[in-house]
């Protein structure tokens, strides 16, 4: 099987899916920065032509004594799905991307292909799905998110524009902070992102995932994200009674808060869907554009594990487990990776598998995904491969 590149994907730019912008569009409520002391604010204006859709990036830089983050406010113009702020490795602004290609970061610049693709991209510190509404991060007192001095942001939003006139979109972002001595709890956001998406040509299609959870952790807030082919999302904890965390909405999405928070403990297991119904007569995969679908699980939660955050284990593997929709045996799902060419083609394989055998085919991928540059599968993933093959 050519090797994946679904690793890539794991921190991928949460994209498309914006509802276009109206020629008689308001714009958002003001938005005041902060007083001093108690955050900063950055503000990114884009420029979209007339009849066109722009996913556009900023590069900003945290002040040099660092901060510590309790929660964050957006406001965005009509367009955009979304604004994200994530955080980087990079402490100064880079011109150069990680394949050594020159970028003019000066300003805003594009990044229709993912928000994170050639930038090393640490996190998601903040961001939201509604223009005037709930934001993504929010903690109780005494919990805050770190992010060291002279840390450099990367700003991203995707307007479509339907009109007939350019438009010059505003975004602004307050990162509210507290004093280190206040911080009792170093918090993250949870930042599940599924790459695993299929909703065939005039039909319907579910993408579901598990993850576990590493460490126990207290969730303070929770959300959705999908694409407009979007009709149904449900997430829970293997074996509860009930999903926390539930609705129909691909825009203007629910942010729900948990009081005093919810509680996951290590050994349990995170499991969420996406249901989709596609009106298109192609076949829609998972991307960064409108034409793309995606289905993320994201929340506020402490105190930080990076392994839960990713889906990953300690060792950074990627531990998910996917549920097929079809009835593929796992051994046919496996001859049907080794034949595979490309993303969609290893998508295709893994709906296609019986939900029966979602732990031995995704042992498999993992195994595929969570290869060295110089691995051999035949070597390396020959465990896998034998307990697939005979199921």
């Amino acid at each position: 099987m050519p090797r994946l590149w679904l690793c890539t994907l794991a921190l991928a730019a949460c994209g498309g899916g914006s509802t276009p912008a109206s020629p008689d569009a308001a714009p958002p409520s003001h938005l005041d920065p902060p007083p001093a002391g108690q955050g900063v604010q950055y503000r990114m204006v884009g420029h979209i032509l007339a009849g066109e859709e722009h996913e556009q990036c900023q590069f900003v830089q945290a002040p040099p004594e660092g901060l510590w983050v309790n929660r964050d406010e957006v406001r965005f113009e009509p367009g955009s799905h979304h604004f994200l702020l994530y955080a980087t490795a990079y402490t100064a602004i880079p011109t150069k991307n990680e394949r050594g290609e020159p970028v003019d970061t000066s300003g805003l610049f594009d990044c229709s292909t993912g928000a994170t693709d050639g930038w090393n991209v640490t996190k998601l510190i903040g961001g939201s799905q509604n223009g005037e509404g709930d934001s993504m991060l929010k903690f109780p007192a005494g919990v805050a998110v770190h992010v060291p001095g002279n840390t450099v942001f990367l700003m991203n939003a995707h307007y479509v524009n339907a009109t007939d006139r350019d438009l010059d979109p505003e975004v602004r972002i307050n990162l509210w902070t507290v004093p280190e001595a206040q911080v009792t709890t170093e918090g993250d956001l949870l930042f599940l992102y599924n790459p695993v998406i299929k909703a065939p040509a005039l039909g319907t299609g579910r993408a579901r995932w598990r993850c576990p959870v590493q460490h126990d952790i207290t969730i303070a807030n929770v959300q959705s994200h999908m694409h407009r082919r979007g009709v149904g999302y449900e997430a829970t904890v293997v074996g509860a009674s009930a999903p926390f965390y539930s609705g129909t909405a691909w825009e203007k999405v629910q942010v729900k808060t948990f009081e005093p928070g919810l509680v996951v403990h290590a050994g349990e297991v995170l499991d969420y869907h996406c249901d989709y119904d596609n009106p298109e007569n192609r076949t829609v995969y998972q991307g960064a554009r409108s034409t793309d679908e995606m289905c993320m699980l994201i929340g506020s939660y402490y105190p930080v594990d990076r392994a839960t955050a990713a889906c990953t284990d300690a060792q950074g593997r990627s531990v998910g487990e996917w549920v097929g929709n079809g009835t593929a045996s796992c051994a046919a799902t496996l001859t049907c990776l080794q034949a595979s060419s490309g993303l969609e083609g290893a998508i295709d394989c893994m709906d296609a598998a019986s939900p029966a055998v979602a732990k031995p085919s995704s042992d498999v991928l993992n195994c595929f995904i969570n290869l060295g540059p110089n691995d051999d599968p035949a070597v390396v993933c020959q465990a896998a491969f034998a307990a697939c093959a005979a199921i």
